[in-house]
């Protein structure tokens, strides 16, 4: 199965690095991995369990156990979480990126890595991702899709005029606390991967975009091989074009988190958003040339002049 490659996926020669994650797909995996995180505590937060081993005791912790206020939270990050992790999957939809989703022999190739780190033998080659990073990808996917779905039922369940039988409620709950469960089991899965000091450039490329290009060499040859042939899919700009107005959809998101917590949250989305519009058809997002004065990469897509 032939692998496209991002055209984000930019080599450096002169600087020694490789662009490995656009900042658009740092912002995702981010946006979904805290308000991911702040779902799980404040979904254990809605039951006598804060309270009941003394965690409200703690100082600074004392609202841990105050059920409404935990409820606004899980309601406003579970805004959050929807958002980002339906972007992710149109952005990659529409880019075609295919690299990270999994496929035949992953598994027999996972436990070959393994194997190798165990005994200090040398690696298979790999492309962009290992093949467990796109096992675990698969598994957290499939986790947030359960989560996205029994979650949105049960906020529906609680709104006005709307009623759910018991039954249904009760196999969502089960359905929705078992998502939950995998959800944690594949994050802690996915950050115990970076305890091996191999996977430390990975780790930090998620807060940089970069990886150095000798890492990339001898790590990620046939990454690099196929960068070198030119294999990234051609005329991308409609869809980055696309990618940004969806973006728009932050707007939702903000109606929902300033009806949940507070009218003042509608101004960040909204500010992200009509950034993210513009910039579809001016090609000048103040946002992003923010970040890159930072240091964060910007990708050939959006420097590429017309």
């Amino acid at each position: 199965m032939k692998r496209e490659i991002h055209e984000t996926d930019v080599i450096h020669p002169k600087e020694r690095y490789v662009v490995r994650h656009s900042t658009l797909v740092m912002i995702q995996h981010w946006l979904v991995a805290i308000s991911g995180l702040v779902l799980l505590f404040s979904g254990i937060g809605q039951l006598p369990v804060y309270k009941r081993y003394m965690l409200s005791q703690v100082p600074g912790f004392a609202w841990a156990s105050d059920f409404i206020l935990q409820f606004k939270i899980h309601m406003a990050a579970a805004a959050v979480f929807t958002f980002a992790g339906i972007f992710h999957l149109v952005y990659h939809y529409i880019e075609g990126g295919r690299s990270i989703m999994p496929m035949k022999g992953d598994a027999r190739e996972s436990i070959h890595i393994i194997k190798a780190m165990i005994k200090g033998e040398k690696e298979p080659p790999h492309g962009k991702f290992l093949a467990e990073q796109r096992l675990a990808y698969a598994l957290i996917g499939f986790s947030i899709i359960l989560l996205i779905l029994t979650g949105s039922l049960k906020f529906a369940d609680n709104l006005p005029g709307v009623t759910v039988s018991y039954g249904v409620v009760f196999w969502n709950t089960m359905i929705h606390n078992l998502a939950t469960v995998l959800f944690l089991f594949a994050f802690l899965a996915h950050i115990g991967a970076f305890i091996l000091k191999t996977n430390w450039p990975l780790f930090s490329s998620m807060f940089t975009g970069k990886v150095k290009l000798p890492y990339a060499e001898e790590r990620h040859p046939l990454w690099m091989d196929q960068i070198r042939r030119g294999e990234a899919t051609k005329n991308r700009m409609m869809a980055e074009c696309v990618v940004r107005v969806l973006a728009g959809t932050m707007v939702g998101t903000g109606v929902l988190l300033g009806a949940i917590v507070n009218p003042l949250w509608y101004l960040l989305p909204a500010f992200v958003a009509v950034n993210l519009i513009q910039s579809a058809f001016t090609r000048w997002c103040p946002l992003e040339n923010m970040l890159v004065k930072l240091g964060y990469p910007r990708g050939k897509d959006f420097i590429r002049k017309g």
